[in-house]
C-alpha cells in the first residue's frame, strides 16, 4: 500500500467562508496520501461580490455584519502555498458564486490523470482514500466514477448513500438520502451519489464537458453528473467499504437562490434529457409559470453542451430510470 501507483492524483476542494475547516481538511487528505501516490491539492476560492452582498446582510436578522467580510481561509492557504507545501495550489474564482464552476475552475488548474472531489468540511476516514484510489485504477477507471459513503455530520457513525427519486412521468430524476447498505464486494453500482468524495478519469470528465458554465450556486450539480454518466453508459460505483467520508452538514458562509437552484435543475435536466425532459420538468415544478419558461429558454442557449453530450449517448434517460426503479435497485434492497 505505500508503494506508488502509476496515475497521479488530483484533489479538488472548493470552499467560500469556510475557515478553519477547509484547513484541517486539506491537512487531513494530505496526511493520508503522504508516501502513497503523486498527488496534488487544489484549494479554489470562491469568495466574490455575490458572497460578500449575501454575508454583509445577516439572512435571520437582517442587520448589516461587516465582520462577515473576511477571507481568513484565503489569506492561510495562500501562505501554506508560500511557505513550504508543494503539493498545495491555491485558486481564486471570483466570478460568480459557484460552487460548480468552483470545481471547473480547479480541474482546469490541476494536472493529474485522476480526479476526487472533496467539500471543505470533511474527514477522511483512515486509509480510505488509499483503498478507493487502488480500487479505482484498478477495476473502476473506465467503466465510470466511485465514490464514498458519507455522514451528514462530523461526528456522526451513521453512513448515507443516495436512493433514487426517478418520476418519468414528471420529468424528474433526483435522489435523496438512505442509510448506506454495504454489498460485500469492493466496489458495486448505485443510481446515483454525491459528488462529494466522487473519484473520475480526467478523460471521462472531459468526455462529459465538465460541470455547465451556467451553473449557479447550489443544486443541479449533482443531477447533471450523475445522469448524464447515466445515458452515456458510465455506471457510479460505491466503495464497498466500513470507514466514511466524515461530511459536516452545517450552514455555509452563502446561501442558495430559490430561482438559482431550479434553474440549476432545469438546465441539468436538459442537458442529460433535451428539451422535452426540461419543459416536462420544468412544468411540473414549484414557481411561477411565465419564470419556469423563461429559465428553460436560458437553458436551451446551452446547446453546444448538450450537443457534446448527445453526440456520446448511448440510451435515454427515461430507460435508465425504468431500469433503475424496477429491477436494480429493488434487487439491491433485497
Amino acid at each position: 500500500m505505500g508503494e506508488k501507483m502509476n496515475k497521479d492524483l488530483s484533489v479538488i476542494i472548493p470552499f467560500c467562508r469556510e475557515y478553519p475547516q477547509v484547513n484541517f481538511t486539506i491537512q487531513n487528505i494530505a496526511q493520508e496520501l503522504r508516501s502513497f501516490c503523486s498527488f496534488e491539492i487544489i484549494a479554489i476560492n470562491n469568495y466574490c461580490d455575490e458572497a460578500k452582498k449575501q454575508n454583509y446582510t445577516c439572512q435571520a436578522c437582517g442587520a448589516s455584519h461587516p465582520e462577515f467580510l473576511d477571507d481568513k481561509g484565503g489569506d492561510t492557504i495562500k501562505a501554506s502555498v508560500r511557505v513550504n507545501q508543494p503539493w498545495l495550489k491555491y485558486v481564486e474564482y471570483n466570478k460568480k458564486l459557484s460552487h460548480w464552476q468552483a470545481k471547473n475552475a480547479g480541474v482546469q488548474a490541476s494536472e493529474g490523470d485522476v480526479l476526487w472531489f472533496c467539500d471543505a468540511h470533511c474527514i477522511v476516514g483512515r486509509n480510505l482514500v488509499r483503498t478507493m484510489f487502488t480500487n479505482f485504477v484498478n477495476g473502476v477507471c473506465d467503466k465510470g466514477s466511485l465514490h464514498l459513503p458519507l455522514t451528514y455530520k462530523i461526528l456522526e457513525s451513521h453512513r448515507t448513500m443516495y436512493k433514487p427519486v426517478l418520476n418519468i412521468e414528471k420529468g424528474e430524476y433526483a435522489y435523496s438520502l438512505t442509510g448506506y447498505k454495504k454489498l460485500g464486494t469492493p466496489f458495486f453500482p448505485v443510481p446515483a451519489a454525491s459528488t462529494c468524495g466522487m473519484m473520475i478519469s480526467r478523460e471521462l470528465f472531459d468526455n462529459v464537458g465538465g460541470w455547465p458554465i451556467d451553473l449557479g450556486i447550489y443544486g443541479g450539480g449533482e443531477n447533471f453528473m450523475n445522469f448524464t454518466l447515466a445515458v452515456m453508459g458510465y455506471e457510479k460505483f460505491m466503495l464497498g467499504h466500513d470507514d466514511a467520508l466524515y461530511h459536516h452538514g452545517e450552514k455555509r458562509g452563502y446561501h442558495y437562490v430559490y430561482d438559482d437552484y431550479i434553474y440549476n435543475k432545469i438546465l441539468a435536466t436538459y442537458m442529460f434529457g433535451g428539451k422535452a425532459v426540461a419543459e416536462l420538468f420544468a412544468v411540473n415544478a414549484k414557481g411561477r409559470p411565465e419564470v419556469l419558461k423563461q429559465m428553460v429558454k436560458r437553458a436551451l442557449k446551452s446547446v453546444r453542451h448538450r450537443n457534446k453530450i448527445k453526440e456520446q449517448q448511448v440510451r435515454t434517460i427515461q430507460d435508465w430510470a425504468e431500469e433503475w426503479n424496477n429491477e436494480r435497485w429493488p434487487a439491491m434492497m433485497k
